[in-house]
């Protein structure tokens, strides 16, 4: 898992210490590079920053689907768009929605924060999808985890939940993690998986 460098820039009068900027990589019709949906998410945690929302951000993704990291390529981004380095905090290990969280969760916690603010995908109007509409987005997932299965997917993967999570609006969900965070999983014990 990632560890903090040096500690990201605080400011007190942002609602948020930190934006969660999990990875997307389908896994089928994508050869690499950031998907368009990554770059949707990553514009919104842009301009969340510039905002005053937060004063850094976490992305996270390993390289799931092709060589390249996830995490690696966001940063990429946003330091190309002028963020400075150290707003910027890499976790570069996670291979799922669950891992994305936990380990987010993780260096929340190391760094003495309660709370982030994650942002993500949502469909374009979530309350007047159609109704033939089969795949929520992930802000549903994780807005709505009893629901949605994200906090049964986290047990059955992990052990545990990783948190509190709350729809907030669209695009952007509530994370407190929990300290299980820290418990190591059965997966990390046999595989070596961060």
């Amino acid at each position: 898992m990632a560890a903090l460098a040096g500690a990201p820039p605080t400011d007190p009068r942002a609602p948020f210490p930190f934006l969660i900027v999990p990875g997307y990589t389908p896994r089928f019709g994508w050869s690499g590079g950031l998907h368009p949906k990554n770059v949707e998410r990553l514009e919104r945690a842009l301009g969340g920053l510039a905002g005053g929302l937060a004063p850094a951000v976490i992305v996270s993704g390993g390289a799931v689907h092709s060589p390249e990291n996830e995490a690696v390529l966001m940063r990429e981004w946003l330091l190309a768009r002028g963020v400075e380095p150290e707003r910027v905090v890499l976790e570069p290990c996670a291979r799922h929605t669950t891992t994305n969280l936990r380990n987010a969760g993780r260096l929340l916690l190391q760094h003495g924060a309660r709370e982030a603010l994650v942002v993500t995908s949502d469909a374009p109007d979530w309350r007047l999808r159609p109704r033939g509409w089969r795949f929520a987005e992930q802000s549903y997932y994780l807005g709505f985890p009893w629901l949605s299965s994200f906090h049964l997917r986290c047990l059955v993967e992990l052990g545990y939940t990783v948190g509190e999570l709350e729809w907030v609006a669209p695009h952007h969900v509530r994370f407190r993690p929990s300290p299980a965070v820290f418990r190591t999983t059965w997966k990390e014990r046999k595989m070596g998986d961060p």
